[in-house]
């Protein structure tokens, strides 16, 4: 070591001034993206750290570009919309691959993962498997494993749609689906 001293990395102070510098929108963005119950505008306002009134046309906006859904008036209850989500991950998945083949190779690889966790809970679907009834040393283990599942499960139909977009050869062949 030549005696320099390491030069003052403010990290915390850093992430604490991004965090201050983000935007009433980008906030509530950021809470909207978790919104998978029904949430009033005075909780997304809380957790947002905004007044109702601040989130209120944000959230609005949101309900617009098809990210929130908006379920109830009064009081107004908002959801994410899982349709704009799945839309925005096929289409990071069709710019991730080049052709169908190889989205194709990728399903058989999902495909033969989720054949495993049916066959480790002798179930036709994640949805059929109820933990109480299974005898696991581990709950925790089997836990992990059907979460695994159900992600397998949902990245095979992700991926299937892909497949179907770049064998069209458009990025946007299933935008009449999307709300």
């Amino acid at each position: 070591m030549n005696g320099d001293t390491p030069p003052d990395l403010d990290l915390t102070g850093e992430w604490d001034a991004t965090l201050e510098n983000r935007t009433v929108k980008d906030r509530v963005y950021e809470v909207a993206t978790t919104l998978t119950s029904a949430t009033s505008v005075t909780e997304i306002a809380e957790r947002a750290d905004c007044t109702k009134e601040g989130a209120r046309p944000h959230l609005e906006w949101f309900v617009d570009l098809g990210v929130l859904e908006k379920v109830a008036d009064n009081p107004a209850l908002f959801v994410r919309n899982e349709a704009y989500f799945e839309f925005r991950r096929v289409t990071e998945l069709t710019r991730e691959f080049e052709t169908a083949d190889e989205v194709a190779a990728t399903i058989e690889e999902y495909r033969d993962r989720e054949r495993e966790l049916a066959a480790s809970f002798e179930a036709s679907s994640p949805s059929a498997v109820v933990l109480a009834d299974i005898e696991y040393n581990d709950l925790d283990e089997a836990y992990d494993r059907l979460s695994e599942w159900r992600a397998a499960t949902r990245r095979l139909r992700e991926l299937h749609e892909a497949k179907l977009r770049l064998e069209s050869g458009s990025e946007s062949a299933s935008a009449s689906s999307f709300p």
